[in-house]
């Protein structure tokens, strides 16, 4: 595969989850691909995502070096930029995943031209107005809350 712009990227927001993620990554991917889920229109941007581990540091008093170790691991959280639409059906879902406080994650689904897909399991942290200007396209911006780790599935040839 070679690279490509991020031009035909989609990303999508699926029905509340009503337990954890199964631990083993092919089932909780097998999980979330049989999902539905409701295309976020007019998305301009998504920004980064991934997995970070925390770095551990450990000094024993005979080595004087300084170990590290890997701890936890945080895929942080993204931030979505799109044209406001009131009326499309992902930025709906969007909206009432935000308002709903339950413990429960949303299943999000980050769809390439490549015919490959990212799924992640996470939790809508904010939902602002932004770009209101007398030129400016009025848009929302939207921070996901990554809960799970980045199940990254292949485009099949």
């Amino acid at each position: 595969m070679t690279i490509t712009t991020g031009a035909g990227t989609r990303i999508s927001i699926g029905p509340r989850l009503s337990a954890a993620l199964p631990a083993a990554a092919v089932a909780a991917t097998t999980l979330l691909k049989g999902l539905v889920y409701a295309e976020i229109g007019e998305v301009e941007s998504i920004g980064d995502y991934g997995d970070t581990i925390n770095d551990v540091t450990f000094a024993a008093l005979a080595s004087s070096r300084a170990r590290h170790l890997k701890g936890l691991a945080d895929a942080g959280t993204v931030e979505l930029s799109i044209g406001f639409d009131a009326g499309d059906a992902g930025q709906l879902a969007l909206v009432a995943a935000f308002q709903d406080r339950s413990r429960f994650d949303y299943p999000i689904k980050v769809t390439y031209l490549d015919g490959s897909f990212d799924y992640m399991a996470a939790k809508v942290m904010s939902n602002k107005k932004t770009g209101i200007s007398v030129e400016g396209v009025l848009k929302r911006t939207v921070s996901l809350g990554i809960n799970s780790e980045i199940y990254e599935v292949p485009a099949v040839p």
